[in-house]
């Protein structure tokens, strides 16, 4: 039943992490635009800003809900290993396709953020805004590949657990 803990623990880690690059990144954006104020730090702001109220939505919410959520897996598991394999498994194909599709989205901010890195030579509203999407781009596929491994090892453990309690 540790893996249980350790991957929904984990979850919780990689949540503050999340939150700390959205309030470093609106941060960092408010404090150059405040202190600098040119155009690539307004262009630069705006994914920076957008993108990091997501994480911190995004990481507020894993966070607040993960304890919670490892009493009721723990508790299922306790109770009906077959009950819980037959909730995780579904839930977890989930998470797990949405992987793909937050990294199809974060890879198409790292691309457009690039292109537009160096097709803006002396655009700076312009160059921002890549610069923006490129950093928060690859923040972001960082962090959800880390999470889709886990995720991975997560449901191989489930798999192993209904192997292992299978009568022959």
């Amino acid at each position: 039943m540790d893996f249980i803990k350790t991957y929904f623990t984990a979850e919780k880690n990689e949540s503050l992490i999340f939150i700390l690059f959205g309030v470093l990144t609106i941060g960092f954006s408010v404090y150059s635009l405040l202190k600098w104020g040119d155009s690539f730090y307004r262009g630069f702001a705006i994914p920076a800003i957008l993108i990091g109220i997501i994480q911190i939505i995004v990481g507020s919410t894993v966070y607040f809900r993960t304890d919670q959520q490892i009493i009721q897996v723990e508790t299922l598991y306790q109770q009906d290993q077959a009950a819980f394999k037959n909730a995780e498994v579904p839930r977890m194909n989930t998470v797990m396709k949405n992987f793909s599709i937050y990294k199809m989205v974060e890879v198409a901010f790292v691309v457009i953020g690039m292109l537009l890195i160096f097709s803006s030579p002396g655009k700076e509203f312009w160059l921002g805004i890549g610069v923006g999407m490129l950093l928060q781009g690859a923040l972001m596929l960082t962090a959800d590949i880390f999470a889709e491994r886990r995720g991975t090892e997560y449901i191989q453990a489930i798999d192993r657990i209904a192997e292992e309690t299978k009568t022959p």
